[in-house]
């Protein structure tokens, strides 16, 4: 079994958090919306959370985490839709990054049998 730390949707959803606190620390208007910058910052940490929370678990278990994993980075897709939508901020490539992400995390997830 690979180290967590080769995994690579587990390396990706570590950069694309990185990306959400750029976006919010470069946009001040943004970052004065404190309940949406949470809420973007939560969902985006819990993808690369639940991804190693169930990395080391049984088989049923990680799938269920990878799930877990794919909605939140469907819920980080809906809050970058929102930032463009109220803040007129491009956020159109950090949305189709997340989207590759929750696909290679469904995708990963079909690969593992119980």
């Amino acid at each position: 079994m690979k180290k967590l730390e080769d995994l690579r949707i587990y390396i990706k959803s570590i950069e694309l958090i990185k990306q959400i606190y750029q976006l919010i620390n470069k946009n001040k208007e943004l970052s004065r919306d404190f309940s949406l910058c949470d809420q973007i910052k939560r969902a985006s940490v819990s993808v690369a959370a639940n991804i190693a929370e169930g990395y080391y678990r049984s088989q049923r278990q990680t799938k269920n985490y990878l799930g877990i994993a794919s909605g939140s980075a469907n819920e980080t897709v809906t809050l970058l839709v929102i930032i463009n939508s109220v803040y007129d901020i491009k956020t159109e490539d950090l949305q189709n990054e997340y989207k590759v992400l929750g696909k290679q995390i469904n995708a990963f997830s079909k690969t593992i049998r119980y």
